[in-house]
């Protein structure tokens, strides 16, 4: 523990030394600067668009403070390109804003709080793609410098949460929908703002179960219960990535590392596979003649851990892998055997990358990696099995004939949208993967596809599939199925499955596939999504000040099993059936609301439980008259930097983050 200590204290030591001689700024003192002078031009840009443009309006801007919201609005973060993979993504570092505030504060009054700050920094987050752990900071931890094996790491800047517009006139003539994104005063604080979204409408009984949110009427019974499904455009908008073959690191690839999407019919798929670049440039094509057997590629949720990443970036650096293996006493090609074998297909979880941050206390505690924990600032990997999913391709069809089907599994069902090439008929489906046994599902639409290039994408998301091309939604009628009567025992008996021989259906361990029959075409691009999963949350101890007597306990007892083995091993699978659901009262005149962020939110699940029992902040509900309005828009994301040809003028907007709040 001396020798930790020890260790903690030179790493602050040198960081200090390096402000002091201009090499590197200490904390983020340098930069706060730059972002306080740029925040300041941009208030003032700010306040003069909006008195000219909405005056005549009755809206108001405000700004995210925290995640709660993320990935559809974001509080103060980092913004961040993997240099792995290419991908762009977003890690929290609100411990870098309102809290070291507040200790620079207490610092100005001549208190010592520079470790404090320190603690709070963010010098990690995990890219969601290829899970690489990206240092964010040069002044590292000494106990992780060996781990990340880096001389030369950028500082990879906190910018402020999104500026928003909320439309505060449109609640007065009607009243609010399920699904808005709304901005209220937080019943517990009239003086803080909220930002959430609402599920819940007076008058109803409200059900959070399996990730979703079903209603009944407050004086109905259980077998009223209804699951109340998204819009499309919400769907769409709220759907987070898993995976995308146009960022598939070609580090892990060269390092022996499989590719996520495989064939697994003989003489089917020929797949080809560069990695001269950075990623892996990977293209699937098929020609199957008439009477041909159905060719099948599969997606597998294949995550490299720090070990993993450990070998590979070794063996970019150096070429081989010989001195690593026989630093762990083996030889090379053992150590190849070893990294294969470790790459287990995993159940898709609701993992954050927004969430998904390393701290450096945590860095000084337990080393470069992230472990699945609960609780806040803590980091996630993702606790829960999420089976609302979506896939989508990109496909050249060569030749108008035969089919091409998207698959989705489901605790074992498969969910079907079969495209018929010749005349664009789309037919939708479900077999059950166990027996192989169609279900009583069927729908039927048309389609414009045609021969040439084409978007397609197919979501089981809330017990509807939805099916689009080239951006479209297709109408095939009522896609809605209830999994209660489609189900063998029902919704609540409702787990992951995975057939225990190899040769088999591999179920929810290859959750989403594509097929082809009698076709010829080639596919450049391959990705999965998942839905939002809400957890059932619970909280025991003080709400506002997090300690060792808190308990948050989710939809089943993480400590009754090893996180690790758990979304890899079927024989630990049952416990998924058992996971618990919550329900609350929504009375005239409240409301109910969650943060899509559901594992650091502080939403209504949580506002009705405290440590004595007593209703905090008056229960779990959101009285209708605190309601201020809803998002509309974020006009103003973080800026990048100055404007070109005008260095001095900083804020350059960033354009390609401006949206339209969903």
């Amino acid at each position: 523990m001396a020798q930790v200590k020890e260790k903690k204290a030179q790493t602050r030591h040198d960081a200090a030394v390096a402000s002091s001689a201009g090499d590197q700024p200490y904390a983020p003192y340098g930069w706060t600067s730059f972002l306080v002078t740029r925040e300041t031009i941009e208030s003032i840009v700010v306040a003069f668009v909006l008195a000219f443009l909405f005056r005549t309006f009755e809206a108001e801007a405000f700004v995210i403070p925290t995640g709660s919201m993320s990935p559809a609005l974001l509080g103060q973060h980092k913004d961040v390109r993997c240099p792995q993979c290419g991908y762009t993504f977003r890690t929290t570092a609100s411990t870098e804003g309102e809290d070291t505030d507040k200790l620079r504060e207490r610092m100005s009054r001549g208190e010592d709080t520079r470790d404090a700050i320190m603690d709070l920094q963010v010098v990690g987050g995990m890219c969601p793609m290829c899970r690489y752990l990206m240092p964010m900071r040069p002044d590292l931890p000494l106990n992780v410098l060996e781990e990340v094996g880096q001389d030369k790491i950028p500082v990879q800047p906190s910018y402020p949460g999104d500026r928003i517009l909320v439309n505060k006139y449109g609640y007065d003539f009607g009243e609010p929908e399920r699904w808005d994104v709304v901005v209220f005063k937080f019943p517990g604080d009239g003086n803080m703002n909220f930002i959430k979204r609402l599920v819940g409408l007076p008058g109803e009984r409200l059900r959070i179960f399996h990730g979703n949110v079903f209603t009944r009427p407050l004086e109905g019974s259980d077998s009223d219960f209804k699951i109340e499904r998204k819009p499309p455009d919400k769907v769409t908008a709220m759907l987070q990535p898993v995976h995308d073959t146009d960022y598939e690191p070609a580090t892990l690839y060269k390092a022996g590392w499989p590719l996520r999407w495989a064939a697994t019919t003989p003489d089917g798929w020929k797949q080809e596979a560069n990695a001269d670049g950075e990623t892996v440039k990977q293209t699937f094509s098929v020609d199957l003649a008439a009477g041909a057997p159905e060719a099948w590629l599969r997606y597998r949720h294949l995550l490299a851990d720090e070990d993993v990443w450990h070998v590979a970036d070794h063996m970019k650096k150096t070429g081989s892998i010989e001195t690593l293996a026989k630093e762990n006493n083996k030889t090379a090609t053992e150590l190849t055997d070893d990294l294969k074998q470790s790459a287990h297909p995993q159940l898709i979880s609701d993992f954050n990358p927004y969430n998904a941050r390393l701290i450096r206390m945590m860095a000084e505690r337990d080393g470069w990696r992230l472990e699945p924990k609960l609780g806040p600032n803590v980091g996630s990997l993702g606790t829960e099995w999420v089976d609302d999913l979506a896939v989508e391709c990109d496909a050249n069809v060569l030749e108008n004939r035969g089919e091409l089907t998207l698959d989705l599994v489901r605790a074992g069902y498969h969910f079907r949208a079969t495209f018929h090439l010749a005349d664009g008929k789309l037919t939708l489906s479900a077999i059950d993967g166990r027996t192989g046994n169609a279900l009583d599902f069927h729908a039927e639409g048309k389609t414009t596809l045609s021969g040439g290039k084409h978007t397609l994408r197919l979501a089981n998301v809330d017990e509807r599939l939805l099916v689009w091309v080239d951006g479209k939604l297709v109408d095939c009628g009522d896609t809605t199925y209830d999994s209660d009567k489609l189900f063998t025992g029902g919704r609540a008996s409702m787990a992951p499955w995975a057939s225990r021989d190899r040769a088999g259906d591999q179920g929810d361990l290859a959750p989403a596939g594509i097929a082809a029959r009698e076709a010829k075409l080639e596919v450049t691009r391959l990705a999965v999504f998942r839905d939002i999963y809400y957890i059932a949350a619970r909280m025991t101890g003080n709400i506002e000040k997090y300690g060792p007597d808190d308990h948050f306990i989710n939809d089943y007892d993480l400590t009754l099993v090893d996180h690790d083995t758990l979304f890899r091993d079927p024989s630990t699978w049952q416990i998924f059936a058992d996971r618990q659901h919550r329900e609350f009262d929504v009375k005239p005149g409240q409301l109910f609301v969650m943060g899509d962020n559901s594992p650091e939110s502080k939403d209504c699940r949580l506002w009705g439980l405290s440590q004595t029992g007593a209703d905090v902040p008056g229960g779990p509900y959101l009285d209708r008259k605190l309601l201020i309005g809803r998002a509309i828009c974020v006009f103003w994301p973080h800026s990048w930097g100055s404007v070109p040809g005008v260095p001095v003028l900083p804020g350059f907007p960033n354009f390609r983050d401006m949206r339209l709040v969903r």
